[in-house]
């Protein structure tokens, strides 16, 4: 089984955070498991052109006492602006690019938000395919569930009709004991729902507690640990943010402060400039759960982004409940500007130290090493967003392994294709992005370059290349590079060249993807 989180990545965030390595985690845990929160929304509820609710209210300062600068009542606005662009939840491009990054921070599984009774049936069913594409390729991938409440045996009732009747992308589903799991008010479902599931209890943060409940939120602080019908503690909720007084926008446009924001710690939320973008709340829920340590974490979430707006109170009367802006939200997906990837950094960081991290392997003289990658990295967007269409044909050869062996003073990087290579010579052909003692290097054009902080290429000498049908093989001298036992670095290929640490995350194919980098360690 191949994996993108196998113990061989690290990075270090824009605050200048580590990833940890084994001696800040617990060895692996095979026990330990932790979900995400994920939506498939948007594009679902109205297509429109976006309605950006920190763009208005930037623009605006009085938008909580005015109807005018606002869509209608019901209609779907954004906190703020993905770094994807303001997607529709069927941009297969996306979808790749999610379940990838989500592959390398080691997530055991998806639960989708059907609470609202309606499945989102095409979009469940894509993000279910291309998470069985990647099965099928012989990766470790995270699995599938449905959250239901409302109108819930309904809801069950259609799910398992479309999706586990038909017997969909099987491999997808995520089975906790013997039987897939569904979140549901198991009164309400169906016998032949009853009989086909294991079914745990809809948990709602303003509920008494229930045995056997899964929170998809906590507004007890610090949070509870929920128990199973063994009595035996089984799962605890980790969020980015809380709203226990429900209106998340009213705390942004009328002042309130009884919910708690992306800032919130130490009993208060966080004013100070850049505190919205370190994740305090979510590192004091995460470690209340490494604290805890029951068997399942439940995260609250990957990429809501939406939200309806609705008629509030005469003194109130312009009312979002689940989001209103950066502070008052809880997704971790990456946005443009603001947080950008700060908190998609947290998450891998946090996942490790709950349920552990291997050895980082040391290879010794001519021991080759492989890194896995995905087969779809030439796939490119083209997909409707809200008042736009997404283009992106960065993409050109799929880069599906890398194979490192140190021999002598040398060393070899051979970077191997899906398919015969193309475009040599055109923007950054089947590239190598490497990190050691000595500094940040790129070797691109046959040339080793010192890579700026600016992404400035200034060439060093020359390196040994050979291009073959369906791979790149280049040589190097060690003491270019480092004088300790460790390098990282990161394949790539693009028709643009890499000019930033957001282009590892949108253009061509990237591996790892994001500012995550592979580790090589080796025996000097």
């Amino acid at each position: 089984m191949k994996d993108l989180s196998n113990g061989l990545l690290y990075g270090i965030d824009a605050l200048g955070r580590e990833t940890p390595l084994p001696d800040r985690c617990p060895a692996p845990r095979e026990n330990r498991q932790v979900g995400i929160f994920y939506f498939l929304w948007c594009g679902e509820h109205g297509r429109h052109a976006p309605l950006d609710i920190t763009k208005i209210i930037a623009k605006y300062p009085d938008a909580g006492k005015r109807f005018d600068v606002w869509g209608d009542i019901g209609q779907m606005h954004h906190w703020g602006e993905p770094f994807y662009g303001y997607y529709y939840s069927d941009d297969e491009w996306v979808i790749r690019k999610h379940m990838k990054l989500l592959m390398q921070a080691d997530v055991d599984f998806l639960y989708f938000d059907t609470t609202n009774a309606v499945i989102y049936e095409k979009n469940a069913k894509k993000v279910m395919s291309v998470l069985q594409e990647y099965h099928d390729e012989g990766f470790r991938i995270p699995r599938v569930m449905f959250y239901t409440n409302t109108q819930s045996g309904k809801t069950v009732q259609k799910i398992y009709d479309a999706i586990y009747k038909q017997n969909f992308c099987p491999d997808t589903w995520y089975v906790f004991d013997k039987k897939p799991l569904i979140i549901a008010i198991e009164e309400e479902c169906s016998d032949e729902c009853r009989q086909f599931f294991d079914i745990k209890k809809s948990q709602w943060p303003n509920e008494p507690d229930k045995v056997g409940g899964w929170p998809w939120m906590d507004f007890v602080r610090p949070q509870r640990v929920f128990k199973n019908e063994a009595g035996e503690d089984e799962v605890i909720n980790v969020s980015v943010a809380q709203h226990p007084q429900i209106m998340f926008g009213d705390s942004v446009l009328y002042g309130e402060t009884a919910n708690r924001g992306r800032a919130f710690h130490n009993g208060e939320n966080d004013k100070s400039e850049g505190a919205i973008y370190r994740g305090y709340n979510f590192g004091e829920q995460f470690d209340r759960a490494i604290e805890t340590d029951p068997p399942v974490v439940l995260v609250t979430g990957w990429n809501e982004w939406i939200a309806g707006r609705w008629q509030g109170t005469p003194e109130r009367p312009i009312r979002f409940v689940d989001l209103c802006n950066c502070e008052y939200s809880r997704d971790l997906e990456m946005m443009r500007g603001g947080y950008f990837d700060n908190y998609y950094m947290q998450l891998v960081s946090c996942v490790r130290r709950y349920k552990g991290y291997g050895e980082v392997p040391v290879h010794g003289d001519g021991e080759e090493a492989y890194f896995p990658c995905t087969d779809d990295g030439a796939f490119n967007r083209d997909n409707d967003g809200y008042g736009t269409h997404y283009k992106n044909d960065t993409g050109r050869n799929a880069i599906t392994g890398v194979t490192v062996c140190k021999t002598g003073g040398l060393i070899t990087f051979r970077l191997d294709a899906a398919e015969a290579l193309k475009g040599e010579g055109e923007g950054d052909f089947m590239v190598l992005f490497i990190k050691g003692s000595k500094g940040a290097f790129v070797v691109s054009d046959g040339a080793l370059c010192r890579l700026g902080k600016d992404f400035s290429r200034t060439p060093l000498c020359d390196v040994k290349t050979q291009i073959c049908e369906r791979s790149v093989s280049y040589t190097l001298p060690l003491s270019a590079l480092t004088d300790d036992g460790q390098l990282l670095f990161k394949a790539a290929d693009s028709t643009v060249r890499y000019a930033s640490v957001e282009d590892f995350y949108d253009k061509g194919d990237v591996a790892p993807l994001g500012r995550l980098d592979f580790i090589y360690r080796f025996k000097n």
